[in-house]
């Protein structure tokens, strides 16, 4: 154990035991050098005072306080040990040495450090402040000596932190000012002083910081801005962070400060794109935030989250691109619209086999051919046949209206064909198939001539020819008719009936010739009795007007001339004789139609050939069909959708007890008589004129009703009725078809039914449920009879 002095250790006491020897030392010599300077001065007088006795000295000090000689007085008083006394008088007479040497016996180094000072003797006062631990005074000498790094020193071992810091930012020491300005909270001092340090460390490397030290730099950035903001400077930390390209940082503080629009942007340089988009959103700025989110979520590769945010910042065109890389074509097909992109859009829609929409967007885009393309394959001729028009189409464009049943707008089509057209010749052609129907004989026979001008029989033309000599022979030009069948006969010989007209034909000559020498009269009564094509027969249905027109043929009010009766007169596609099969199926399913006579369905008189027409006389019905209501009205009031069903399934309950099937039932088929009785037409003629409808010149109508097994070409049977009143009774509940868009055939195949209470709310559940049954994909599943499906009509509550 170390030994103690007054209870402290000597070990404690050993640096105070230092700095008191150093005091010493320092005292003593400069003593020495106070006394050597006053022995040079006033030897004289010292000399004098030792030999002087007691009496005498206080005497003498008298005398000299008296006379105010102070100096001398002060030597006497520091001779006899008086020193305080001498350090007054040295004072009062302006000697400063032996104030000085007056105090340093008193040890009131303070006051001698201060009268050095002023003898101008820094270095001695300093080292005498510093010595005796008079940091402060010290410090404040070596400010005058401009040594401001040993002042700050010593100011910062006088605990004072400020000062100290001060000194150091005037002597460049900026490092150090910012410690001492950190410690004594002047956080705006501190940060200037950083950011000084900072500027030197720049001009030191001539403004390239090395990597090494680029993390130290930036972090002194930071303690700067946090400096700043603790002292309420935010700006001037902000454009620190700024100038370091530190973006986080200074979007952080921009964002506290409420500036959101520059906070998203440094957000945005420091790769934090969803606080950027936060900032804007913040702003009201969705649109922007969006698309900012969209590109985050497109560099991260989740496209899906990118693409919901494209929609929302509207950027429709990169949105499209995404949806088609997601394999989403619908959406792509979609956004293609609202950017004006019709044409890629349309080609979107094509690939999906949405035929409507491709129709429109090609429509838009100016591509009218395609469009009408499209438009046909939706089933939508009217419009096909439009765009083929102002495509200058005008072959397509009559070929579409001729199938519509409107015959007179499809010659204006065809008869715009030019010679130079391709196809001129198909529109001659199709020109004699519609002036036949329409009994302009003369008309179709120089349509098909033109159609068959300079060309050489062949089988791609045979038709043409067939139909020439067939005119020919209806318009009494046997010769031409026998020429031109003759000619058939060279490429086909077993083409139609064509062997079988020229017998008869040759017969007819015979005759004619035989009895060249009866009088013309009687030779016209004979062609009357014996022409085997009846050219002269009177006509038993008197036409009064045109009525309706369908893929089923033109229907007219009629005359009866022998009944004396107003008739349906329903006129059938002229196809129907060159499919001689067909036509005996006709005539078996007219049989078939004429055999039901029952309330709600219309009653078929007759069916046969006149003037060169296939025709059907029915049953005249004052009233409109359930199509016409529908188009003028919208939708039909639930109770009349249920009455109407009702009479149509006792209808089909009569039919199918006799194994007839209807095959076409849908609401142009449906009569709506004035006295509110329902009338079911057309049984089997769908039948019929599917047997033919690959023909050219036969429209086999938009499959909007037709059942699954009846789309995919199958047997069926009286269920597929059942499956197509489903979906009349669906339009007369909503005002719409239920596959309405797209390839109907696909959906009826394909896509469950929707819910009729979808579109109209108000529909009784019972009724809504009864449609879905009636139109399930199987025909198992549907109602079995029409019965069946009549009770539950029964239970259909409506007011």
């Amino acid at each position: 154990m170390s030994p103690e002095i007054f209870g402290v250790s000597i070990q404690a006491l050993l640096p105070y035991l230092a700095i008191f020897g150093l005091v010493l030392v320092l005292v003593f010599f400069i003593m020495r050098a106070l006394e050597q300077g006053d022995k040079e001065e006033e030897g004289d007088w010292r000399e004098q005072i030792k030999n002087w006795g007691e009496r005498t000295v206080e005497r003498k000090l008298e005398e000299f306080l008296e006379n105010k000689d102070y100096r001398i007085a002060g030597e006497i008083a520091y001779s006899l040990g008086r020193y305080q006394e001498a350090g007054e008088y040295y004072l009062k007479g302006n000697h400063l040495l032996g104030a000085v040497k007056s105090f340093l016996k008193q040890k009131k180094f303070k006051e001698a450090g201060r009268v050095l000072e002023k003898l101008d003797d820094y270095k001695r006062s300093a080292e005498l402040y510093e010595q005796t631990q008079d940091y402060g005074s010290a410090g404040q000498v070596y400010m005058v000596l401009g040594d401001l790094k040993k002042a700050g020193e010593l100011y910062e071992r006088a605990g004072e932190k400020k000062r100290s810091a001060e000194i150091y930012l005037r002597a460049g020491l900026f490092r150090h000012a910012y410690e001492h300005f950190e410690e004594v909270g002047a956080h705006k001092e501190g940060a200037e002083a950083l950011v000084k340090f900072m500027e030197q460390m720049e001009s030191r490397v001539e403004g390239k910081i090395e990597a090494k030290d680029l993390s130290f730099y930036r972090e002194l950035a930071r303690r700067s801005a946090n400096n700043f903001i603790k002292a309420g400077d935010k700006k001037r930390a902000i454009e620190l962070m700024d100038k370091l390209g530190l973006s986080e940082e200074s979007a952080c503080l921009l964002e506290e400060s409420g500036e959101l629009k520059e906070a998203s942007e440094r957000y945005k340089s420091a790769g934090l794109f969803l606080k950027a988009s936060e900032c804007l959103e913040r702003l009201g700025e969705e649109v922007e935030s969006a698309r900012i989110r969209a590109d985050y979520f497109l560099a991260q590769g989740k496209k899906q989250e990118a693409v919901v945010e494209l929609e929302r910042a509207e950027d429709w065109e990169r949105a499209s691109g995404l949806y088609r890389e997601l394999g989403l074509l619908d959406k792509s097909g979609e956004t293609l619209e609202r950017i004006g992109r019709y044409q890629e859009a349309g080609a979107v829609w094509e690939e999906v086999n949405n035929w409507l929409r491709a129709g429109e967007n090609y429509e838009r885009a100016g591509l009218f051919e395609k469009a009408g393309e499209c438009y046909e394959k939706a089933g939508e001729s009217s419009k096909a046949s439009g765009m083929y028009e102002q495509a200058g189409d005008f072959y397509r464009a009559g070929s579409n209206f001729y199938q519509r049943g409107l015959l007179d707008r499809a010659i204006r089509a065809l008869q715009q064909v030019s010679k130079e057209n391709k196809d001129f010749r198909k529109a001659c052609s199709l020109l004699g198939v519609i002036f036949q129907e329409k009994g302009m004989l003369n008309l179709a026979r120089e349509s098909l001539r033109m159609a068959i001008e300079n060309q050489e029989l062949n089988r791609a033309n045979l038709e043409d020819f067939y139909q020439l000599g067939s005119l020919n022979e209806r318009l009494g030009d046997f010769e031409e008719a026998l020429a031109i069948y003759e000619k058939i006969l060279l490429v086909d010989i077993d083409y139609q009936d064509v062997r079988g007209r020229l017998e008869r034909l040759r017969q007819q000559k015979t005759i004619m010739d035989s009895r060249s020498s009866v009088s013309s009269l009687e030779e016209t009564q004979t062609l009357k009795e014996v022409s085997p094509l009846g050219l002269e027969k009177p006509v038993r249905y008197e036409i009064l007007e045109e009525i309706g027109r369908g893929g089923m043929g033109i229907v007219y009010k009629a005359r009866d001339t022998i009944l004396d009766r107003v008739v349906a007169y329903k006129v059938l596609p002229i196809v129907l004789k060159d499919h001689p099969q067909a036509l005996r199926n006709f005539f078996r399913e007219a049989k078939s139609a004429a055999r039901l006579n029952y309330p709600n369905i219309v009653t078929v008189y007759d069916a046969g050939e006149e003037a060169g027409n296939y025709y059907i006389a029915m049953e005249y019905i004052e009233g409109e069909t359930v199509k016409q209501l529908l188009s003028r009205e919208g939708k039909i009031p639930l109770k009349a959708v249920v009455i109407i069903a009702g009479q149509v399934c006792r209808a089909l309950e009569y039919a199918h007890e006799r194994k007839v099937v209807h095959r076409d039932v849908k609401s142009s088929n449906i009569m709506w008589s004035k006295d509110k009785m329902v009338k079911l037409m057309d049984f089997g003629l769908a039948k019929v004129l599917e047997e033919v409808k690959g023909h050219q010149t036969i429209a086999s109508g938009t499959p909007y009703y037709m059942s699954p097994e009846q789309a995919l070409g199958k047997e069926v049977d009286h269920r597929t009725d059942i499956y197509s009143l489903g979906v009349t009774m669906f339009e007369m509940a909503t005002g719409q078809l239920p596959f309405k868009t797209g390839d109907a055939v696909y959906h009826h195949i394909h896509t469950p039914p929707p819910e009729a209470k979808n579109i109209t709310p108000e529909i009784d559940f019972t009724l809504n449920e009864i449609i879905l049954h009636c139109m399930q994909k199987e025909p198992d599943a549907r109602f079995q009879t029409a019965k069946e499906l009549f009770e539950a009509l029964k239970k259909v509550k409506v007011e």
